[in-house]
């Protein structure tokens, strides 16, 4: 299925959110249940919503683009050096936090509790560090997205399918990241 084109938008990984929003809005209005006879009409809103979902988000936007512009594309599974180093310094401050709220929840007293703030803070303040390097990381990989298409009109989608692969790693570590610094603000 052609997400783009399903909102009516070319395929291209230039895309205005605001203008996804009101392509949305748009196709969800003229495929309303009540206005569209025979086709499945939840079928006609999901694909619309999924479409929305997907066009949205950078990132799914990239593997959506990638799979219709070279859909024989072999995945680049490789780390770029750099975000090896944001690996490690991001693994040592999981594995700090996780320390945190293990002795947290180990504590038995207030003042044992009391005692572990000051390291608890740090660890949060490693997270968002970790957070503020990771939306930078992403934010340039996005930026790439007009050197991406120009590429891909010679037939090239290494740069792009390395950009996917490398904005999913840190797409999954700013997940935790953002896990770890909410249970240590709870704690």
């Amino acid at each position: 299925m052609n997400h783009f084109a399903t909102l009516e938008f070319p395929v291209s990984l230039i895309l205005d959110t605001s203008l996804v929003e009101e392509a949305w809005r748009k196709a969800t209005s003229e495929k309303h249940p009540d206005r569209v006879a025979g086709e499945s009409k939840s079928d006609l809103i999901g694909e619309v919503n999924q479409a929305r979902a997907i066009l949205s988000d950078p990132v799914s936007r990239l593997d959506h683009w990638l799979t219709l512009r070279s859909p024989e594309r072999t995945p680049d599974k490789s780390i770029d050096p750099s975000l090896m180093d944001l690996f490690s310094e991001i693994d040592a401050n999981l594995r700090n936090a996780d320390s945190v709220l293990t002795r947290h929840k180990a504590a038995t007293t207030a003042l044992s509790r009391a005692l572990l703030t000051k390291e608890a803070v740090a660890a949060q303040l490693a997270l968002q560090s970790n957070l503020q390097k990771i939306t930078l990381g992403k934010q340039e990989i996005f930026d790439q997205f007009f050197h991406f298409e120009k590429l891909a009109e010679e037939g090239d989608f290494r740069e792009a399918e390395k950009g996917l692969n490398q904005v999913k790693f840190l797409r999954k570590w700013e997940s935790q990241c953002q896990e770890r610094l909410l249970s240590l603000i709870e704690c």
